[in-house]
């Protein structure tokens, strides 16, 4: 991923690393810039943006929390919408979490712009509750980083799940 400042024009395809606020225009930080955004840009009076441009190898914020939410979330798991480089998991039913904490740190280890943090392993849920984040801290990742985050979940999987509640009869003599 590269970084740099440039003039509105030549910004189309890159995304925009800081919220843009000038002559009543806002532009949020990860502002995906183009034709209509330029022209924007340039009738508020912008003469330059700071941008980020992926390079081939990279793969997006939202696409790669996406994917590796995805490849972690076990049974009892809904995992939501990726935004701003972060996918959130959700407990589907009231139970217990169940993570493999070492399978998560050999995930987190690939490369700092990968984190997935859970909520501690056992703790009782009730549903809805948000038990794992995955974040992607820069708005891309190299694609070998992501892939390897994938290898480990598909090696370990699931790395996050939910171990429901279940009614069982019981007697007592």
């Amino acid at each position: 991923m590269k970084f740099g400042a440039v003039a509105p024009a030549d910004a189309i395809g890159a995304t925009a690393v800081h919220t843009i606020r000038q002559n009543g225009l806002v532009f949020k930080k990860g502002t995906l810039i183009g034709a209509r955004e330029v022209a924007a840009l340039q009738e508020a009076g912008v003469t330059e943006v700071t941008v980020a441009r992926l390079e081939p190898c990279d793969i997006s914020e939202d696409v790669a929390a996406g994917e590796i939410a995805a490849a972690i979330a076990g049974d009892g798991v809904r995992v939501d919408k990726a935004f701003t480089g972060r996918c959130n998991l959700f407990a589907d039913e009231a139970g217990i979490l169940v993570v493999d904490k070492d399978a998560i740190d050999a995930l987190n280890r690939i490369d700092e712009a990968i984190t997935l943090a859970t909520l501690l392993a056992f703790k009782p849920l009730v549903a809805g509750e948000m038990i794992a984040t995955v974040k992607i801290i820069p708005f891309a990742v190299p694609g070998a980083a992501r892939d390897k985050a994938l290898a480990i979940a598909a090696k370990a999987k699931p790395l996050v799940r939910l171990a429901p509640y279940r009614l069982r009869k019981v007697g007592v003599v």
